[in-house]
This record gives C-alpha cells, structure tokens and sequence, in this order.
C-alpha cells in the first residue's frame, strides 16, 4: 500500500505531465497556424 506522500507527489507528477502535454500541443497548434498563414500568403 502507498503512502500517502506517495501518492500526493504521483498526482503532482500527473499535473506537471499533463501541463507539459497542454504547452506543447499549444505550440503544435500556434506553428501549425503560422504554417498556414505562410501558405496562404503565397497564393
């Protein structure tokens, strides 16, 4: 059985992962729209 500490940090670890997870499909997202403005500037 965990302690409870345990599983306090393993939550702390879940929120960081899952903010990590949020930054960087907000970077896919914002280089994916930059892409396409540069695309649509050529046409």
């Amino acid at each position: 059985m965990e302690s409870t500490t345990d599983i306090a940090a393993e939550l702390t670890d879940l929120i960081e992962t899952q903010r990590a997870y949020s930054s960087s499909a907000k970077i896919v997202q914002t280089v994916d729209e930059m892409l396409q403005e540069t695309t649509n500037l050529k046409r």
